[in-house]
């Protein structure tokens, strides 16, 4: 197991960001990444395409950067909406989507919960298989597709959360998106946003070994400079 990202920054699988790293983030969406575009190993920019906004149809991008080492199986970005309101609803999250040099997951997701659920997913708890929300991935082949992701909403669910997310490395765009209520002819999605719990769970293990062979850290900064 060669995850030489988790050595060097071994806390940046489990730290979000909201960090969009320069990329203009639209109004009534949240960014997240781990890990962040600033990191020395490589991290992830999201928020609007310059070159789409100069093209006159913005288009909403996750995108991998600067990344010296493999992402390790923790590592996603997301641009991402909580809303309310939606208890015993049919739902369809769709747009267009295209993604290019792919290696991981790009595509919608649509499931319960707030802000930030993915984080907590990397840490690939028991159980953490059935909190995965439903996903729909784009092709990897650089054409527009149209993607759409399809949930009943529990009628005590008080928050959804939906959005474009990328595992691993490459880039996905999005453009055209709608968010409505459906009706019964529209079928929930049974796939599922594209995590690898097994990996992530082998790769935890692997970087406590690696940690516990560390000599004891004293306190940094007790100055508070």
């Amino acid at each position: 197991m060669n995850y030489r990202i988790l050595l060097i920054a071994p806390l940046a699988a489990v730290v979000l960001s909201v960090s969009a790293a320069g990329l203009r983030v639209p109004a009534g969406w949240f960014v997240f990444s781990s890990p962040p575009a600033s990191s020395p190993v490589g991290g992830y920019e999201i928020g609007i395409d310059p070159a789409s906004e100069a093209g006159g149809t913005p288009s909403l991008t996750v995108h991998s950067v600067g990344t010296t080492v493999p992402m390790s199986p923790m590592s996603f970005g997301v641009a991402e909406q909580s809303v309310t309101g939606y208890g015993g609803k049919r739902v369809c999250f769709s747009g267009q989507l295209k993604a290019e040099s792919l290696r991981g997951w790009a595509g919608l997701f649509l499931g319960e919960g707030d802000p930030g659920q993915l984080a907590g997913l990397m840490g690939a708890r028991p159980g953490a298989e059935k909190q995965v929300p439903p996903g729909t991935a784009v092709p990897a082949d650089g054409g527009w597709h149209e993607v759409s992701v399809v949930l009943d909403v529990p009628a005590d669910t008080p928050r959804i959360d939906f959005g474009l997310a990328l595992t691993g490395e490459g880039q996905v765009w999005a453009r055209d998106l709608h968010f409505e209520i459906v009706g019964p002819e529209v079928a929930p999605t049974t796939t599922r946003l594209g995590i690898d719990l097994p990996e992530i769970r082998r790769t935890l293990a692997w970087t406590n070994a690696q940690s516990r062979r560390y000599p004891p850290a004293p306190l940094q900064n007790p100055a508070l400079d």
